[in-house]
């Protein structure tokens, strides 16, 4: 699957929702997605800032999501980035190592499970 699709739907969005946050029209993902274009400039710049990942990640050419839990906190980091409530979380949890993430993803998986079985 191409990266771009594998962020998009890792963060749970559709291709017009993506267009949208970062300005280009829905034809433009679905080219970037399909393979037929490569963003690039500002957009690529604005992908990379919008998924939390570095302008090679977007590429294909950086670390890509390598599991579903990877994927889960890719997914994690979008809503705390949209929730202006979680910003504070988010920005604590920008530059937080992988393995941290992890436990905070299980963490707050648990607690919207209602399961309070955090371990």
């Amino acid at each position: 699957m191409n990266i771009v699709k594998e962020l998009r739907k890792s963060a749970g969005i559709q291709q017009k929702e993506l267009a949208i946050a970062i300005q280009v029209s829905r034809p433009t993902v679905s080219d970037w997605e399909s393979g037929k274009k490569d963003p690039s400039g500002e957009r690529l710049k604005k992908l990379a800032e919008y998924f939390g990942v570095d302008e090679l990640t977007v590429l294909g050419r950086g670390a890509s999501v390598q599991n579903e839990e990877d994927a889960e906190i890719i997914a994690m980091r979008e809503r705390l980035r949209r929730d202006p409530s979680y910003r504070l979380l988010f920005d604590a949890a920008d530059n937080a190592k992988p393995e941290h993430l992890r436990a905070a993803a299980a963490m707050l998986k648990a607690l919207e499970e209602g399961s309070g079985n955090i371990e």
